[in-house]
């Protein structure tokens, strides 16, 4: 708003407000009883009036105003609705500025993101600060688009804001404005705040996905888009004692860790509470330098079995196991287990073999991990190996990540024997 403003009395004369207007080159006079507004004056009012004339006789009374705080989309909207070209700004009676469309539209100009014409993240703070200041639940969804680096480099920058422009398409013909609101966070990441339920917002983000990996450009022939999502909200269960702003602030923060996490771990969508889990029982379980690192994995059930294939990697040099079971109950997941042992068993000296003993499932406070129990079997008798790992709802390769631990507490040895 312009703080140095021009005002007139309701008893200035018609030719007092011209000359005002062409001194301070202004299309726009309020017109003041000490600090009130009572109205105001344009340019357009002052037309084929005699200048002899008072204000107060042909000012526009009961002008629209707008407080400080308020929102800019809040003064464009008040603009449009009342066919204004500015508003004063008032607060508790007391005139403090004015505020001229002009303003308002350079200041929406840079909320707006020029490429995608989406809203930019300041916009989805200030809707999701109204919405837990007004009692609202909410969920912030962050996307992050994968590998998207590898697009500028190998296709160029042009082709990059398409698919930037594409993306942005897309996932707007996936939200719906009268709950969610979608903004360009910056590079490749979008956001959305949403006032959905946990389970609705997580139906959306399976959207969003699912949108994003049908995408296809001709430019990008031979390259498949894929994104990692995180969420984060939607689950409170007291009330928020602190400030809205705060709170957006922390709730943006979770889903944006969430969805590196997402990546980290090769899961397409995670939720910032199942992370937060994970990163507690990590700590419960410990952490060990892995010296085998897990390569794609398979699992296919049908009617009448499950069949897993595991790869591992080594040096360069990568070892796949295959393995089949029960498709009912656990089976499934022992036949993943049971895989990768088969790829491990690759690496054994001659006359050693290993075998899945047990898969356990413990619960611990903030979640669920599964323990996988191996018999490594020598010439010259047997041991237990054992490794944990947290157990996210939905993962299956999380036994397979246990025996990844097991085999490397003793994958050290076990090379220097199998080089003798």
């Amino acid at each position: 708003m312009t703080t140095e403003m021009i005002t007139l009395p309701r008893e200035a004369s018609v030719a007092a407000a011209m000359q005002a207007m062409l001194k301070h080159r202004v299309a726009a006079i309020p017109i003041v009883e000490g600090q009130r507004v009572l109205g105001i004056i344009t340019t357009r009012d002052l037309l084929g009036q005699a200048l002899y004339r008072l204000v107060g006789d042909v000012m526009i009374s009961g002008v629209a105003t707008i407080g400080p705080e308020e929102p800019v989309t809040a003064a464009y909207e008040m603009m449009e609705t009342r066919d204004v070209a500015q508003l004063p700004v008032v607060e508790q009676g007391r005139l403090l500025g004015l505020v001229t469309r002009l303003d308002v539209l350079h200041e929406l100009g840079k909320l707006t993101d020029p490429l995608t014409g989406l809203p930019w993240p300041g916009t989805l703070r200030q809707r999701a600060a109204e919405l837990v200041a007004a009692g609202r639940e909410i969920v912030i969804i962050f996307v992050d688009l994968d590998r998207f680096r590898l697009v500028n480099k190998r296709f160029g920058h042009v082709v990059g804001d398409r698919l930037i422009t594409a993306v942005a398409e897309v996932l707007q013909q996936v939200t719906d404005s009268a709950q969610d609101l979608l903004c360009r966070y910056g590079g490749d990441e979008f956001a959305v705040v949403t006032t959905r339920s946990a389970e609705e917002a997580e139906a959306l983000a399976e959207d969003l996905l699912a949108g994003i990996r049908r995408l296809s450009l001709p430019e990008l022939e031979g390259f498949t888009l894929a994104a990692s999502i995180g969420l984060a909200g939607g689950r409170r269960s007291t009330e928020r004692e602190v400030h809205p702003g705060a709170t957006v602030d922390d709730l943006i923060t979770r889903a944006s860790r969430a969805s590196t996490a997402a990546k980290t771990l090769e899961r397409p969508i995670l939720h910032a509470h199942e992370m937060e889990a994970m990163q507690v029982l990590q700590q419960a379980v410990g952490e060990e330098e892995s010296r085998l690192r897990l390569g794609p994995l398979t699992l296919t059930v049908e009617a009448d079995r499950a069949s897993a294939t595991v790869e591992f990697e080594h040096e360069g040099r990568r070892y796949t196991g295959v393995a089949a079971g029960s498709p009912i109950g656990h089976g499934p997941l022992r036949a993943l287990a049971q895989a990768a042992v088969n790829a491990l068993a690759q690496l054994l000296p001659p006359g050693w073999g290993a075998e899945v003993e047990e898969i356990a499932y413990n619960a611990l406070p903030l979640g669920v991990a599964v323990s996988v129990a191996l018999v490594l079997a020598s010439p010259t008798g047997e041991e237990f190996l054992m490794g944990t790992v947290p157990y996210p709802r939905g993962d299956s390769g999380a036994v397979v990540r246990a025996v990844l631990k097991a085999a490397n507490r003793r994958l050290g040895r076990l090379l220097v024997l199998a080089a003798r």
